[in-house]
């Protein structure tokens, strides 16, 4: 069979993507290592072997073998058994020092536990590398005793995973003429979130009939030129239908916010890890206190916004135990971590919270919730960024989306 005829190996490239293993080249080489050799094949000649990657750092060569799948489940029964017996062998017959690397689609802390535990147990010389197509990342270094969290990348997805309502013929030809810049995203939220009968418990953004690009602008307080552009970018895509000049009907929502979902990336905000200035309490103590902290902030001159899993806990919609906190400031960062007693933590694993200093401010504060003095970021923000956070995050967003969300896609014209 000629070499172009050949299948791909699935789990060597991601569908539409670079092959997995420039992915986690990438990883490596930001932690020191440097690639040498791809394909390394080693043993006798009646029974070669062959090992993805051949790194180096400083005098020591390490062997990497790669491995992907969408489910952690199907890496830690198959994959990774394979990749351990074969990389010992590797040290056996050759020296190299082994690394087993492991994409998924996505990446939280169960996850993670769950290989460490793996590894420490069957083959704690073994060390390794997980990735997801989000950018979160974690590395055992096997020659340290414990894993750490790798900084999150800024990176547009690796995988695109495809449900049967994104194939929809509309989304394949013409999705690219919604942008989802912050202008976009906020008049999406008022088109969404802004319809009466949404409980402003969820939504802090005007409220209003939009039936056409006049009112979307008149609610939305953008010009008329672009809420236009906005709605024809919306019904080239297959999202809005319009009934004449006076009505637009909103059509699959669902695939909408996939869309959305996958442009957006909790990673594109610049994230910046804090810790408390004193001795932290038990973590429910310690929020309240930052809450008491945000409720004493002068709003003028220190807008915040809190999300994720905190704000879940806020809205009364807490699902998961994840207790991470993270918080949307803008301004002056010396001023805020000073109002909430805060000051850098060396690493994302020694921070107490997140301030998260957003790349889409309109959309991150203009539909913002106040509730009990607290200011909250609208359900449909936390919902995005829920969803790309490691810590049960998807988790707690798809609860946010089959007990809020979907319903007020239900409602009305939504349908």
């Amino acid at each position: 069979m000629p070499p172009n005829s050949q299948k791909q190996n699935p789990l060597r490239q991601f569908k539409h993507s670079a092959p997995v293993e420039e992915i986690v080249i990438k990883r490596l080489e930001d932690l020191g290592f440097l690639l040498e050799e791809k394909e390394f094949s080693f043993g006798e000649s009646n029974f070669k072997s062959k090992v993805d990657l051949i790194l180096r750092r400083g005098r020591r060569k390490y062997a990497v073998e790669v491995k992907y799948s969408h489910r952690i489940q199907v890496a830690l029964s198959h994959l990774l058994p394979r990749g351990i017996l074969l990389l010992q062998a590797a040290k056996r017959l050759k020296g190299y020092i082994p690394i087993v690397a492991v994409v998924v689609e996505k990446l939280d802390q169960r996850d993670i536990r769950r290989v460490a535990g793996f590894v420490r147990h069957f083959a704690p010389e073994v060390g390794w590398l997980l990735v997801d197509e989000y950018g979160g990342a974690a590395f055992k270094d096997p020659e340290k005793d414990e894993y750490r969290i790798l900084p999150q990348l800024d990176r547009r997805p690796s995988m695109h995973i495809v449900s049967p309502e994104s194939d929809y013929p509309f989304s394949a030809r013409h999705s690219k003429q919604l942008s989802f810049s912050d202008l976009d995203q906020w008049l999406l939220k008022v088109f969404l979130l802004g319809q009466p009968g949404i409980a402003p418990d969820y939504w802090g953004g005007p409220q209003g009939i939009v039936q056409n690009a006049f009112q979307l602008s008149k609610l939305s307080g953008v010009s008329r030129s672009v809420a236009n552009s906005w709605f024809n970018a919306m019904a080239s895509s297959g999202y809005l239908k319009r009934m004449g000049s006076k009505e637009a009907i909103l059509l699959r929502p669902n695939a909408l916010i996939e869309e959305w979902r996958g442009k957006y990336r909790f990673g594109d905000n610049r994230i910046l890890p804090y810790r408390s200035m004193y001795p932290v309490p038990k973590s429910d103590e310690y929020f309240h206190d930052v809450l008491g902290r945000i409720k004493s902030c002068n709003e003028d001159t220190v807008p915040l916004a809190i999300s994720g899993h905190q704000a879940c806990k806020q809205f009364g919609v807490k699902h998961s135990s994840a207790k991470s906190i993270h918080v949307y400031f803008w301004g002056n960062i010396g001023l805020v971590a000073n109002s909430l007693n805060l000051v850098p933590a060396e690493a994302a694993n020694e921070a107490n919270i997140f301030l998260v200093e957003p790349k889409y401010p309109k959309s991150v504060f203009g539909g913002r919730v106040v509730r009990k003095g607290v200011p909250i970021c609208d359900i449909l923000q936390c919902y995005l960024d829920l969803f790309n956070l490691p810590d049960r995050g998807r988790e707690q967003a798809d609860f946010i989306y089959e007990n809020i969300l979907h319903k007020m896609f239900e409602k009305g014209r939504l349908n």
